[in-house]
């Protein structure tokens, strides 16, 4: 499935048992290699988070948590559902041989991204020229300055986004996971060592400059990536009046797909757009931690989205419900099977873990906790969304969405002021498991005609 390494193996031929062991090989090791990526950008994001609350306590963990939230909402909302139909597009675009489409479809959706991001830059122009005066020293714990400086950067997360899921579309999973996965940690653990090599406090300005130059380098790297695959394409010469590798899109369907972009990255960072509204930032880098600990089946799907997302645009494109099903039947397995003693052995370590972050942190188990009942869930029903999209059915994952939003926000008002932050992390564990299992349901009708038939 991962033909970026399984393809360059260059492991000879041989017959019988030996051949067998060899192709079993092929298809093993890049899973394993992706896995192993994975792997090291958890550590790698523990580390930063480890490193970020010894420096900073929780109360700079908590500027950092929300101004990188903040910073993936708005860079979704610019977007324009457009990363999430270049994953589509270019899957099967690079499978019929056309690296003259893929160019074209990167693009248009570059000039797009940037084009709406000029507006809305003209439209704040004049609030930020306010800001700066009444405030001529910016205060990084301020939340005004943290939106402002979100913005500012977020173009950059979108087209982080649009290559690397085009460049996990051309097979080249490996390398779009590790860059968009180490980039940012790896810049804050040198931040962090850098503040305390010279004997300096480490300041927000310092964990928010880090960030953003994390979403400079991120993209260039992806393109350059993508570019190599493209450059290894033999190109399949079109055939006059021709059509092209992709079939035309169900009317509305960016529309769709962007709402569901949005409304995704905002279910995922809601807690730290709610939270600011209720507790202090100390109480958010505490969740923090819970929140980027347990997401350990939120890694997982990623990492499963990058590969199944364009098997599922494939079979889409091919009207193959059976293989659709069978593909969603396996990101479960394989979700739950990591899920399920990950989460207990975080649970039977947070007490140690706290204690590596300080006193403050004393909460910790309790969030793991909630929030792992919510994503036991998550793990259970597996890719049902990215199947949703994939298949040209994002007006139904967008359905789910807006439902579980309703119900987070509306929870969030009634909870948050009488029980706080733990009141809160329930009410969000409790809309993961709505929102996954309302997916589920709805991708299993939407293959049940066919498969049934089969």
């Amino acid at each position: 499935m991962l033909a970026e390494l399984g393809t360059n193996a260059g492991l000879p031929a041989v017959a019988g048992p030996a051949n067998r062991l060899a192709g079993l090989a092929r298809k093993v090791l890049p899973t394993g290699m992706l896995a192993a990526s994975r792997g090291g950008a958890i550590l790698a994001q523990f580390a930063a988070q480890l490193a970020v609350g010894t420096l900073a306590g929780a109360s700079g963990l908590g500027v950092l948590q929300l101004f990188t939230s903040w910073t993936c909402i708005a860079g979704e909302v610019l977007g324009l559902g457009l990363p999430t139909r270049a994953m589509r597009q270019v899957s099967v675009a690079y499978a019929a041989g056309q690296p003259d489409q893929i160019e074209q479809i990167l693009r248009e959706s570059r000039r797009r991204i940037l084009r709406v991001w000029l507006w809305l830059l003209l439209l704040v122009a004049v609030p930020a020229a306010v800001l700066l005066r009444l405030q001529a020293a910016p205060d990084w714990t301020d939340y005004r300055w943290l939106l402002l400086a979100a913005g500012l950067v977020a173009p950059l997360f979108s087209l982080l986004r649009l290559y690397a899921e085009s460049t996990k579309a051309s097979g080249a999973a490996l390398a779009a996971v590790t860059l968009e996965s180490l980039t940012s940690p790896v810049l804050l653990l040198l931040a962090c060592a850098s503040c305390w090599l010279a004997g300096a406090p480490l300041a927000s300005i310092t964990l928010v400059t880090a960030f953003g130059l994390s979403l400079v380098i991120t993209p260039l790297a992806l393109r350059a990536r993508l570019r190599q695959r493209l450059a290894q394409l033999p190109q399949v010469k079109l055939a006059a009046g021709a059509a092209a590798a992709n079939p035309p899109a169900p009317r509305g369907d960016l529309l769709y797909l962007w709402g569901t972009s949005v409304l995704s990255i905002g279910f995922l960072q809601l807690p730290f757009v709610v939270m600011p509204l209720y507790v202090d930032t100390a109480e958010i880098g505490v969740f923090a931690v819970a929140h980027k600990l347990i997401n350990v089946v939120t890694t997982l799907l990623l990492l499963l989205a990058a590969v199944f997302g364009p098997a599922f645009a494939r079979s889409a494109a091919q009207r193959d419900h059976p293989a659709l099903l069978g593909l969603l039947r396996r990101t479960q397995l394989i979700s739950t099977a990591v899920f399920l003693p990950a989460a207990l052995v975080l649970l039977a370590l947070a007490g140690p873990i706290a204690e590596l972050f300080g006193n403050d942190f004393g909460d910790l188990r309790l969030f793991l906790a909630i929030l792992a009942a919510g994503h036991l869930v998550n793990a259970a029903t597996g890719l049902s969304g990215v199947l949703l999209n994939m298949a040209g059915a994002a007006s139904r994952e967008l359905a789910t969405l807006v439902i579980a939003l309703a119900a987070a926000l509306a929870g969030s008002a009634w909870v948050g002021p009488e029980y706080g932050a733990p009141g809160l992390a329930a009410v969000f564990s409790g809309s993961i498991a709505l929102k996954n299992l309302a997916s589920y349901a709805l991708a299993t009708h939407f293959l049940k005609p066919t498969s049934t038939q089969q």
